[in-house]
């Protein structure tokens, strides 16, 4: 694959990702004034989040990598799967403090994203599906929408030093 061809995904990809950001944004926005988080949408907004954010990382692993062809290129994303730690394991540490991401961390189904200025949540995409099958049941703190915002944008920080690295001009504020 040559760099343009390479250059359009990672493009797709980013476009997509700020997409779901923006809906969560949007979602965070209709919450302003309430209580607490609304507890029937918290968990499609997880999954939005998860699934983006997985995005954001992958668009840096096509843009940093070799790839023949984009069958190559589909069998490297399906491998790693919706596992951020097995994405961040393909980028590598030279990659990662690219991006500002000084560690990734998995506790009881939720990734723990430490950057040079900001923490980040995500929830495990696979674990956040299917947490019925072990009959878990998530606690949901106040400031939940708190966390999430900040999640959100560490997420956009990320990004934005990919679209840095990927020398892509489609930047979003």
């Amino acid at each position: 694959m040559d760099n343009q061809e390479i250059s359009k995904i990672t493009s797709r990809m980013i476009a997509r990702a700020q997409t779901g950001l923006s809906f969560i944004e949007h979602y965070l926005d209709s919450q302003r004034n309430s209580s607490g988080p609304d507890l029937a949408w918290l968990r499609s907004v997880y999954i939005v989040l998860s699934f983006h954010f997985e995005i954001i990382l992958k668009s840096r692993l096509v843009a940093s990598q070799f790839f023949k062809s984009k069958n190559d290129l589909e069998k490297k994303l399906k491998k790693v799967g919706h596992d951020i730690m097995a994405i961040s394991r393909e980028l590598g540490n030279i990659e990662l403090k690219k991006l500002n991401i000084e560690k990734i961390s998995l506790n009881g189904g939720e990734y723990i994203i430490k950057t040079t200025n900001k923490t980040i949540y995500i929830n495990d995409f696979n674990d956040i599906r299917y947490d019925f099958i072990e009959g878990r049941v998530r606690s949901v703190k106040r400031d939940e929408n708190k966390k999430i915002a900040e999640s959100v944008e560490g997420a956009r920080d990320i990004l934005k030093k990919i679209i840095i690295e990927n020398n892509l001009s489609i930047v979003r504020s």
